[in-house]
Parts: C-alpha cells; sequence; structure tokens
C-alpha cells in the first residue's frame, strides 16, 4: 500500500513474529532483531505496528529510541511518508506534539505512540506492543529502568510482545546484550533475528560485503555508502555495518602490537620517581603507578580506594616521589585527603591531563617507555574510550567499558616524570 515491498528478511521477521498459538497469544513474547545499519530493521517494526493498528482493535503500541530527538525525527518521516499515502492516511489521525507522537486509527482505536526511554514514563499503561529501538545505547542503570516501566504494561494484554531492535554495541551495551544473549540461549518465548558478518568473514573484505549486508544485498544501499562509514573509523564500521560487538565504541584506543612491544620486565632504573593514583569511576578502587629514569613505568598496586590513598602516602615518604594526579571527577576525594595529610602533590590542569594523554599515546607507539606487566593494566587498555578534551582528548572514564585507573595512573605518572621541576639547589655562599 505504500509502494515499498519488503525485502525478503522483513517478511521473514514479521510472519515469525506473528505466530499465533491455538489461544490467540503470540508464539513469541520478545523479539530480538540485530541488524547492521541500513537494512531497514526500524522500517519494519514501524510497518509491523502499522499493520496490526490497522488490522486488530484496541491495539495500543509504544515505541522509542535511545534519544527523544531521534524518536522525533523517526515520527517526522513516518508522517511524511504517511501524507504521501492517502489511501492510507485516510482512516488515521496524527498528533504531532513532540515526545508524545502517535499515529491513531479511527475504525480500530488502536494507535502507534512514542514514548521516552526513562523509568517509569510508561506509569499505568496497558499495552500490547512495545519497541525499544537503538537498544545498543541503553546502559545498565537506564536497562533496569526500562524493564521496570515495560513489564507491567503487559499483565493484561494477553496479545503482548516486546521488541528489542539494535546494532551490535559495546560492553556498556548492558541492555541489547542481556536480549541477545537469553535469545541465543534459547529462553523460552524468545525469537531473534541475526544478521550480520560471520566470525570466520573478514568484516574488510569489500567483496564479501554482499554475502551478509541485508540492506546491501537487496539494494536499499549501496557500496559506496559502506565506503564512506569505512572511512570513519574501523572499528564503528566493524560494529555497525558488520553488526560485531566491539569492546569500546571506538575499539582498542592502544594497538595491540604496540602495547605487547612496550613491556619490559627489566628492573627500575635508578634515579628520580614519580608517583600517581587515580580512582575507577564508581570511586571504589583506586590504582597507583609510578614512573622513573628511561620512561618506565610500573603499576604498583591496585587496592580498595582507602588503601590506595594510603600506599600512594607511604611510597612518597620511602622514595620521596611527587604525587601526579588531577583533582576533578573520582580522584577529587583522594586528592584532598592527601592534600590535608600534607602530600606533595603536582596538579594536572585540563591541558596537562590532555597533553598527558597524547604524550602516552606517541611514547606507546613510537615504542619509547617502558611498561612492567600488570593484567589490570592490559584489561584498562582492552577497555578504555576516550573522549574530547578542549582541541585534544582524554582517557573517558565514563566511556570506557571498565576501569581505566591503572591506565590513567600510568598515562599522569609518565606525564609528571617529564614534568618534575628541577631538584631544589642549597644557595652557595660566596668566599669573597
Amino acid at each position: 500500500m505504500m509502494g515499498r515491498p519488503w525485502i525478503p528478511p522483513q517478511r521473514f521477521i514479521a510472519e515469525v513474529a506473528g505466530e499465533l498459538l491455538p489461544s490467540g497469544h503470540y508464539a513469541y513474547t520478545t523479539i530480538v532483531v540485530t541488524m547492521p545499519r541500513q537494512c531497514a530493521k526500524s522500517t519494519t517494526s514501524y510497518d509491523v505496528a502499522l499493520g496490526r493498528g490497522r488490522a486488530y482493535r484496541d491495539y495500543r503500541c509504544k515505541y522509542s529510541t535511545h534519544k527523544g530527538t531521534i524518536t522525533s525525527d523517526r515520527y517526522a518521516d513516518w508522517f511524511l511518508e504517511l501524507e504521501r499515502s492517502p489511501r492510507i492516511l485516510a482512516d488515521m489521525h496524527l498528533r504531532r506534539s513532540r515526545g508524545t507522537e502517535a499515529i491513531g486509527w479511527r475504525r480500530t482505536g488502536s494507535y502507534f505512540q512514542a514514548f521516552p526511554a526513562r523509568d517509569g514514563a510508561l506509569r499505568s499503561a496497558a499495552l500490547d506492543l512495545v519497541i525499544v529501538d537503538e537498544a545498543q545505547d541503553h546502559d545498565e542503570i537506564l536497562g533496569e529502568g526500562l524493564r521496570r516501566t515495560i513489564t507491567p504494561t503487559f499483565s493484561t494484554r494477553p496479545r503482548r510482545q516486546l521488541w528489542v531492535i539494535f546494532t551490535a554495541g559495546t560492553d556498556a551495551s548492558t541492555y541489547a546484550r542481556e536480549y541477545y544473549d537469553a535469545a541465543v540461549a534459547g529462553a523460552p518465548g524468545y525469537a531473534i533475528f541475526d544478521y550480520g558478518c560471520p566470525d570466520d568473514v573478514d568484516p574488510l573484505d569489500r567483496d564479501l560485503w554482499h554475502t551478509w549486508h541485508p540492506g546491501l544485498a537487496y539494494g536499499l544501499t549501496d557500496y559506496d555508502a559502506l565506503d564512506m562509514a569505512l572511512g570513519d573509523g574501523v572499528a564503528a564500521f566493524v560494529r555497525e555495518y558488520g553488526n560485531r560487538w566491539t569492546r569500546t565504541a571506538a575499539g582498542q584506543v592502544i594497538p595491540e602490537d604496540a602495547w605487547r612491544a612496550v613491556q619490559r620486565t627489566e628492573p627500575m632504573p635508578d634515579g628520580p620517581l614519580c608517583l600517581s593514583l587515580d580512582v575507577a569511576f564508581d570511586g571504589d578502587v583506586g590504582a597507583v603507578a609510578l614512573a622513573g629514569p628511561g620512561r618506565h613505568i610500573e603499576i604498583v598496586d591496585v587496592l580498595p580506594v582507602d588503601q590506595a590513598i594510603d600506599r600512594a602516602f607511604e611510597l612518597q615518604g620511602r622514595y620521596g616521589a611527587p604525587i601526579a594526579m588531577d583533582n576533578h571527577g573520582p580522584t577529587a576525594l583522594a586528592h584532598e585527603e592527601l592534600a590535608a595529610a600534607g602530600a606533595d602533590l603536582v596538579t594536572l590542569t585540563s591541558y596537562d591531563v590532555a597533553v598527558a594523554h597524547a604524550g602516552f599515546l606517541r611514547s606507546v607507539k613510537a615504542r619509547d617507555v617502558a611498561i612492567w606487566p600488570h593484567p589490570a593494566l592490559d584489561e584498562a587498555v582492552t577497555v578504555a574510550g576516550t573522549r574530547p578534551l578542549g582541541d585534544g582528548q582524554k582517557w573517558s572514564r565514563r566511556g570506557s567499558a571498565g576501569s581505566i585507573a591503572p591506565l590513567v595512573a600510568a598515562t599522569n605518572a609518565l606525564w609528571g616524570i617529564e614534568h618534575m621541576p628541577p631538584p631544589k639547589r642549597a644557595p652557595v655562599a660566596s668566599t669573597t
């Protein structure tokens, strides 16, 4: 009716998701759809909602993405399409109120309405279909809130069904991953539709893209569009177009080969030292790092934060080394405690943090730094993400897939040893 026939994957998803039991209930109450971008996964859920709203009396559906602005943009596009289809629009009424956009049917009394992805957004609602799109962008806290707000809406509706739609995410995509893992494990009532690059195929092999990207195979997109996406970054392409999960949004920031090349097990050379302390994003754990001559770096300890503060202070007393750290975010309280205890602190400004990040990356990639192996530091390198800071970058605690305290401590310790003030000299008395 809209002049755009479905491609085979769309029809397959809709037909399986629409299977009914003799009782009239859906055979699958949870539909998990994971596909690369430009494969019409959002359009499929929209078409299903329109079809059911047109066919069923009092069919109630709500839809959200990870951002209200994105949800509103989707409805704006759908409204434009409906306005070009007067045959369909004749039985509809459109509500354009931003944030609660809705498509309704006069004949059936059904509706398809937007809702914000937050805890409590569906309080007191009774729904047949809830669609959570772009689910890879929902973290653990928001995901828990969505579960609390969605599940009660189904309790009185026998035709209940939840659709969770996403492209592969990162370790921070806990909401989508929970549904994905449950579906793969065969949880009762789940159906999963998983399209993308197989594990045994190179996602960068252009000659094979058409074999695993449905949108390319059926003409929804083209090679030039995928080439452009690849130009924006390999990790993002593998995740968003190959539909493969990555640890972080940018992939591993520090190249694996460079990281392995700078691992050293020689003892720290004699000479001036600089300590650093950093605290994990949740404030529970602190990492203490030590840098010395030869650009040698060691993670001394990773401990509960109170013990890490004591350890840094104790090491300063032993070696007379300053402690380089910033005083923002999770490290602020630790910085205050050390300052109150009379510790010799070198406090990094925002500019210094950006310089430290750039210097650490450059040193590792140039292989002119020596790092004592430590499993917590290896893990931090694997999960670390970055974010802009002025004209530069910094390690992002919030944007990482785990604790990066050891990596931040190592970064700041290296900056500290390279920016330590020269040792004070005793005044020389003149003999003349």
